[in-house]
């Protein structure tokens, strides 16, 4: 990869920046146990997690021939703000975003979460000096982020291939590719390293190590 052609950042949030897959799963596991259903394992997560996240639910075992899928994505999203206390950001987020920062490098959230939370998660964290834009999206349904990552780049300007997305999933990816962006992932978030490495794509195992390839 080579670097200087790099101008821009965009991260990911949930399991990228912010670490949130213990609060994730124990939400959902609320869920199954209310509807008698077996709990998930943060392997078994990592296994199946799934953008749209109505993929990863009838994973789960929910079944949507019985419930509409908006009731349990609406109880899951009110779990999790409930416990937004108990999440936080990766160990080594804030010495990163700041080396880049400092480096002449944009930066930009790209996330599945709904935008008003996601802003507000953002500003609460202390580190909206390093972003340019943050762009969320309109709904809590987590159906994809190709469109907003579209609109992104032409609401910025943006040069594709001056970009660099750094996500945990294999949507992720698939984001980068559509948009035309370059992509690293990040082993640590939702997804389990073993079904990223099946992408072909560099692979960091902590956020810190962006200063050595940057």
């Amino acid at each position: 990869m080579s670097k200087d052609s790099i101008t821009t950042i965009i991260w990911d949030w949930n399991g990228t920046l912010l670490d949130d897959i213990n609060t994730s799963i124990d939400s959902i596991n609320i869920l199954l146990r209310d509807r008698s259903l077996p709990e998930l394992t943060i392997e078994k997560y990592r296994d199946i997690f799934d953008f749209p996240v109505r993929k990863y639910y009838e994973k789960s075992g929910f079944d949507f021939k019985n419930e509409p899928f908006e009731g349990p994505a609406m109880q899951f999203i009110n779990l999790y703000k409930s416990r937004q206390n108990e999440v936080n950001l990766f160990p080594d987020v804030k010495p990163t975003l700041s080396y880049l920062q400092e480096k002449g490098y944009r930066q930009i959230i790209l996330s599945a979460m709904e935008d008003s939370l996601l802003k507000k998660m953002v500003k609460d964290f202390g580190i909206n000096e390093y972003f340019d834009s943050i762009y969320g999206i309109k709904d809590d349904f987590a159906k994809e982020k190709v469109s907003i990552g579209k609109k992104m780049v032409e609401d910025l300007c943006i040069e594709p291939k001056q970009c660099l997305m750094i996500g945990d999933t294999l949507h992720d990816a698939e984001v980068s590719e559509e948009c035309g962006f370059r992509c690293i992932l990040f082993s640590q978030g939702h997804i389990s390293k073993q079904r990223l490495e099946k992408t072909a794509l560099p692979i960091i195992d902590k956020i810190e190590e962006l200063k050595k390839i940057l």
